[in-house]
């Protein structure tokens, strides 16, 4: 039986910053990037004790936030432990040393998948040594892993190119922007999936009165998007800018995905959350994320 505890905290705090740059970004969508990322964390966690105790629920604790860039130091705690843990030092010293370790390798290795296999082969020792198991204990699975980090990589996509650092007592890590979609082998019939990204969508048909979609070619493909950015829209609708033949937007975007039982897309809606300009025909190239 586990004991259910308000937040039992346990060793290891990281530190994630956005280094944004003051004015370029509307304050809203800087702290729903953030909180998107330190969900994704808790994710990572949850994949590394997956193998241990599924009923373990990590959860991130605020410790300080700090600005100029924006700075927020998390740390660590399980709502749910084994009762046998509850006045166990060792086992909760133990856990916070899998978490900060496990997520910091795993971070690390973001663009290599072989790489990712190789870390949960480096973790194994690490499992051997739970305090009072009478049972051996292995690293979680590669696809239950592969998943969390996919998770925090859409995260990190949606603060854009804004520079991104996870922080641990094992170095600093720079997150840079990377491709990340739901495998075949992830997916599940009849439910929705999310992308999140930023992408150059060239405008074929605008919506000039706010009451229908937008028709751009999203990777050559047309597609009937809405725009949720309210300030963007106002200022578009009372002519303050115009918008060209061919010219694309450069937006952040959400886009809700939902397979069939054969891998066939039932629907997809997309939803621009954030223009950050209107790029002319000259400049329409692939969008960098350096």
């Amino acid at each position: 039986m586990d004991t259910i505890i308000k937040l039992e905290e346990i060793e290891g705090e990281i530190g994630l910053v956005i280094d944004y740059e003051p004015g370029s970004v509307e304050v809203k969508y800087l702290f729903q990037g953030a909180l998107r990322i330190i969900e994704s964390l808790e994710t990572i966690d949850r994949a590394l004790l997956s193998s241990i105790n599924t009923s373990l629920e990590p959860v991130s604790i605020l410790n300080d936030v700090q600005h100029s860039s924006l700075k927020i130091l998390l740390a660590r705690a399980l709502k749910k432990i084994p009762d046998h843990a509850i006045e166990d030092l060792d086992w909760k010293k133990w856990v916070g040393i899998l978490l900060v370790t496990g997520k910091h390798k795993l971070i690390s290795c973001l663009d290599d998948s072989d790489a990712v296999e190789q870390v949960l082969v480096e973790l194994k020792p690490l499992y051997d040594q739970l305090p009072n198991s009478t049972a051996g204990h292995i690293p979680p699975d590669l696809k239950t892993v592969k998943k969390a980090l996919n998770d925090f990589k859409q995260a990190r996509a949606s603060v854009g190119n804004t520079p991104v650092k996870v922080q641990t007592e094992f170095g600093d890590i720079s997150i840079p922007i990377l491709d990340a979609e739901y495998t075949v082998e992830l997916i599940e019939p009849n439910k929705a999936y999310q992308n999140v990204g930023r992408k150059y969508f060239k405008v074929k048909t605008p919506d000039f009165l706010g009451k229908s979609m937008w028709e751009v070619l999203m990777d050559g493909k047309a597609e009937s998007v809405k725009i949720s950015h309210d300030d963007w829209l106002s200022s578009f609708h009372k002519r303050a800018f115009d918008i060209k033949p061919h010219d694309s937007l450069d937006a952040d975007y959400v886009q809700d995905i939902i397979y069939s039982e054969d891998g066939e897309v039932m629907s997809k809606t997309t939803v621009l959350t954030y223009i950050h300009d209107v790029v002319p025909p000259a400049k329409n190239s692939e969008l960098k994320m350096d």
